[in-house]
Order: C-alpha cells, then structure tokens, then sequence
C-alpha cells in the first residue's frame, strides 16, 4: 500500500512552510532515514527524513519548489516495486470512464513554425521601455518612442536612450517649437523644459491636454513599487508586534568605557589565534557570566510562574540576506572566550550561508544585538519572547573624557553605549540596573570575568 508522504509539522506554531528542494527525486529508492526533502520554516531550514523504505513517487500536480505548503498537505508517495501511486490509479480510471474519440485521418500537413518572436509593446502601443530609460529620457529631452530597443525582445533600455540623446541637438529655442501660452505656463511651473516638450511630442502644436499628459506620466513613474513580505519579514513582524503587545518593556542606557576591552581582543589577535573573537563574542562571554550571578535576567514568563533558566543560552542577532536572525549559543557561560568565538563563527557562517537549522535558532534564553559596526551608538531593541531582557550594544567611540575629578584629569578613552530592553512583568528596574551595572564593569575591567 502506498504511504503518503505530506509536508510535517514544524514547530509549535507553524502553521506552513516553504518547499525549498527534493533532495530524492521521483523514482529514487528510498531507505529508512534518507533525506527527501528540505523544508524553509521559521527562519530556518530542515531535513525531513523517511520514516519508511521503497520507491519515491512524486505527483505532477505536486506543489513545486519555493511553494509555501499547509501543513498536511500531500506532496509525493512511497510504493513497492511494481505498486502504482495513488495519482496513476486515478488517471487510469479516468481514462477507462472517457469515452473513446473517433480517430481523424488528417493529410500529412507541414509543421507550424514557431512564431518570430516578437517586440513587447506598451499599452499604447508604443514600443515597451524600462522606468529607468523612461526617466533618463525625460531629462534628456529624448522621444522615446520613435527608439528601436536593444533589450530582451526589444525593449528599450538605458543605453539606447543616451545613444539617441547623443545625437539629439543640446538645445532647443522658442523658434523649434509650438506651444499655446497656457500650456507654456503650465510647463514652467511643473519644472517642464521644452526639450522634453519637444521631444515628447514631435511636430504638434503642444497644448494644455499634451502637459497634463506629461504630468501623469510622471506620477505614474513616480509610484512606488510595491513588494510582498518574504516569510522571514512576516515573521519577524508578527512576534516583534506580539513582544510589545505582551510584554512590559522598560529600556535602560549607560555607558561603558571598552578600552581595556579593546586591548584584550588587541592582545587576542597579537597573540596569533586562529579565530579572533569579536566584540559581541566577548560580550557574550561576559554577559553569561553576568547572567550567572543575576539569574533574574535570565527567566521566562509562564502564565502565572516565572521560570528560572538553569542553562544561559545566548542569541546572537546576525543580519542575513534572508533578514534578522539569531543563532544560539548554548551553556555560553561554560565556555571559554576563545570556544565561544570559534562556535559563534560557525555559526554566524552557517547563517548567513543559509545553512542553520531551526534547532540551533530556538532555545535562547538572553540575547545580545550589536549595532556598532554600522556607526549606531544607541538605539532601544525589542525583546524576543519568551526572554525577559536583551542587550543593545553600540559602536566604540574615542572620546575625551574626566578620568579624574579631583584632579582635573582629561583622557582620550574608547567608550561603547549600552542598552537594556527588559520585560518589566518579570524583573524590576533595580535587578534589571545592577545586572546592566555588572556587564558595564566586566567590560571596564575584564580580568573580573577572565578568572572566572
């Protein structure tokens, strides 16, 4: 008997998921444990594998790759060696049921050659051109539509609108062109020179109607394009709008002076490491240890109790192409700075790579958010449920700064902003403020945490 072979369920709340790719194809023997597909959910990618052996047999109505598929829904079969699938049955009984067509004795007839291909055209008729080529020919003054294109099946593009513009007179004169007053003033008040007048409308007489004209083209140009949500922005829209609908957030600021931070990761890539950690891996590395002595910031909310993480599991948030995601690292307060960063990078390769699981994007309990690189210095990150806080992190600025009071001292110092989002329903301002205080003296002095 056939066994079905229907799209699994993915997560607790995942509803459907994305076809990325059959890794058996149809026909392919299958045994116990074998790989037959890979599915997109949840920002991540999964291997489904065959529970059962035998052969694979896809439908042709199968919803195809990069589909997004419900849960449950039927996408190929397994069958025994000489068993139909259940698709094949039904086109045979179908066949069976139809009545049988007269044949027809037609004369031997000469094949139908393919059409020419033929030049897209626009909807009024003219030839089709791309938005850029038709700006581009507005501010050059140039009639497009009177261009022969050399783009794929002859739409005209940018370079024959400056070939035609370097051909065109630079300048055109009162004398070079008929217009009625109203639509001259018309012109000059949208910004509209007689040379794209000239050029818009070759050898009429241009009139309040030809500018108007002109003026829809241009909103029309001007539209903005409009593009559906990928899964992955969807996503992150849904559970950062359930965070600030369900949680409390409180958002608290400090400053950390980083320079001897910065020496330790100086000293680290003097020293010849193969893997250099980076700033947010120290950070990391830190902030499990600050989460080790204030277990506070490291709870989640559920229902009425609040759950005490034993394990510090760090989400580190990386930018794909793909958009926002953040690996975990597990037991990160068991690891030492160099095993953290050398787990951290493979990590963050895998997802940029697109090659993470959806087990290595769940299970954190804390996340930390750098920023830096992009010359943010602070800024008020939004909790991921069910975490209680996440850390912000902002760039490393020189600056001068008092380093002694009493003494009127001034020094040039490398400061980093901090920024703390915590869920006021689990944790107060005052744990929340001496953990924040803890990760900013790790940062100011880190033999505190290096000996740890």
């Amino acid at each position: 008997m056939a066994i079905e072979i229907v799209m699994p369920k993915l997560g607790w709340n995942t509803e459907e998921g994305i076809l990325d790719e059959w890794i058996k194809q149809d026909g392919d023997d299958v045994q116990p444990g074998d790989i037959l597909f890979v599915v997109e959910s949840d920002k991540a990618l999964q291997e489904i594998e065959a529970f059962d052996g035998g052969i694979l047999r896809i439908s042709p109505a199968a919803p195809p790759v990069g589909a997004t598929i419900k849960i449950g829904e039927t996408l190929a079969y397994l069958v025994q060696p000489g068993e139909k699938p259940p698709f094949e049955l039904a086109d045979a009984h179908a066949a069976e049921q139809a009545p049988a067509s007269p044949a027809l004795d037609l004369p031997n007839q000469t094949p139908i050659a393919p059409e020419p291909k033929r030049i897209i055209r626009a909807r009024d008729g003219g030839p089709a051109i791309s938005p850029r080529a038709k700006r581009v020919a507005r501010e050059l003054g140039v009639d497009w539509s009177a261009l022969s294109g050399s783009g794929s099946s002859g739409r005209i593009v940018e370079r024959d609108v400056r070939s035609a513009a370097a051909q065109t007179p630079a300048t055109i004169s009162d004398k070079d062109i008929s217009i009625t007053p109203v639509a001259r003033r018309m012109a000059m008040d949208a910004g509209i020179t007689l040379a794209e007048l000239a050029a818009r409308f070759t050898g009429n007489r241009i009139t309040r109607v030809d500018v108007e004209k002109l003026l829809a083209e241009r909103e029309t140009d001007a539209a903005p394009e409009r593009q559906p949500m990928s899964r992955i922005r969807r996503l992150t829209r849904d559970r950062m709008v359930e965070s600030m609908r369900e949680a409390a957030p409180v958002t608290l600021t400090t400053e950390a002076d980083a320079t001897e931070l910065r020496q330790l990761r100086r000293k680290l890539s003097a020293d010849g490491a193969d893997i250099v950690p980076s700033y947010t891996d120290l950070l990391a590395t830190l902030g499990a240890t600050a989460l080790a002595e204030h277990p506070a910031l490291n709870a989640s909310l559920d229902g009425d109790d609040i759950l005490l993480r034993r394990a510090i599991n760090i989400a580190v948030a990386v930018d794909t192409e793909r958009g926002l995601l953040a690996p975990v690292i597990r037991d990160a307060d068991r690891l030492s700075p160099l095993e953290l960063a050398a787990i951290s990078a493979d990590l963050v390769e895998r997802t940029r790579n697109g090659n993470i699981t959806a087990a290595e994007l769940q299970g954190a309990t804390f996340t930390i958010t750098n920023l830096g690189m992009y010359e943010i210095d602070a800024f008020t990150p939004i909790i991921n449920l069910p975490q209680c806080a996440i850390l912000g992190v902002g760039r490393i600025i020189a600056r001068q700064v008092v380093v002694d009071a009493d003494a009127e001292r001034l020094a040039i110092r490398h400061m980093m902003a901090l920024s703390l989002t915590f869920d006021h329903r689990i944790v107060d301002g005052a744990p929340a403020a001496r953990f924040l205080q803890r990760v900013k003296q790790y940062i100011e002095t880190p033999y505190l945490w290096l000996v740890n």
